[in-house]
């Protein structure tokens, strides 16, 4: 299955990334979260941050149950914060039904960034996937599209032989 981002292959993709796809690439890595870490600071793709997101993240990595140290967390961030895009999301609602206040404000971002993708494991998330004007992925199903963006990318840089007859 590929899946068309709608962004042209010289330009990396506007993602809003599920706040626990980000801890989880910080924190753990390993497989598909390494690989997410490695796509945004190789500029890859272009993740988005608001004011909701931002504290969302930082609630998450001062949680007890990681155990990291305020130094740690300030560490962490800077992995992240400087490959992200701020964008200012307007407060109103976003009509897409979803109950939970992180997934309406990551909802939002996406609106607002006009997002290229939004990623997530939230299953409230992919159940609407069909109201987003963006695509609602998996991180594999991301790290597959742009995967298929980079091949795209390639094709037009590599030149083309011609034979002489």
């Amino acid at each position: 299955m590929t899946i068309d981002l709608g962004v042209p292959p010289d330009r990396a993709p506007r993602v809003v990334l599920d706040t626990s796809a980000v801890v989880t690439a910080l924190v753990f890595g390993g497989g598909a979260p390494s690989a997410l870490r490695q796509a945004w600071q190789r500029g890859r793709c272009r993740p988005m941050v608001c004011k909701a997101t931002l504290l969302d993240l930082q609630d998450k990595l001062a949680h007890p149950r990681l155990g990291l140290s305020r130094g740690e967390q300030a560490n962490l961030l800077g992995e992240f914060l400087p490959y992200a895009g701020k964008v200012r999301v307007p407060e109103a609602d976003a009509g897409l039904g979803a109950g939970d206040p992180a997934a309406l404000a990551l909802a939002r971002l996406a609106m607002a960034g006009r997002a290229h993708a939004l990623v997530t494991g939230d299953g409230e998330l992919l159940a609407l996937r069909d109201r987003f004007a963006c695509p609602v992925l998996t991180l594999d199903d991301f790290l597959a599209a742009l995967d298929d963006l980079r091949l795209r990318r390639h094709a037009m840089r590599a030149p083309t032989s011609t034979t002489a007859t």
